[in-house]
């Protein structure tokens, strides 16, 4: 279960807020938006995953 450094808040890999910048990956804690890790990125995705937001009612 990943940590966040910043806030100490433990969530899912579910949980997790992950943006894609050209090819590199970034994943940040959903509750203070912490960087939590930078991926290079090897396949298609979608640009933004937003299945935390969703959850915590956050609209776009």
């Amino acid at each position: 279960m990943p940590t966040c450094k910043h806030c100490n808040g433990k969530f899912t890999a579910e949980e997790l807020v992950r943006h894609e910048y050209e090819r590199v990956l970034v994943v940040h804690c959903p509750d203070c938006g912490c960087v939590l890790g930078q991926y290079n990125r090897h396949s298609e995705a979608p640009k933004t995953d937003h299945k935390s937001d969703s959850n915590r009612g956050v609209t776009e």
